[in-house]
């Protein structure tokens, strides 16, 4: 997984080894943009649950 960065050295997102799926994080939601085959994106949003 490789991190993509702006302009300023701020971490955007991750972006899979296959290039295919880009996650993004913002606080505890993470959003996960996927190209499917058939050449549509899916989008997934979930809340990462923190351990007490």
């Amino acid at each position: 997984m490789a991190q993509v960065k702006d302009l300023n050295r701020k971490r955007v997102c991750d972006l899979s080894d296959d290039r295919k799926t880009v996650y993004i994080r913002r606080g505890d939601c993470i959003t996960e943009v996927r190209a499917e085959k058939d050449g549509t994106l899916s989008i997934k949003s979930r809340k990462e649950t923190q351990a007490p």
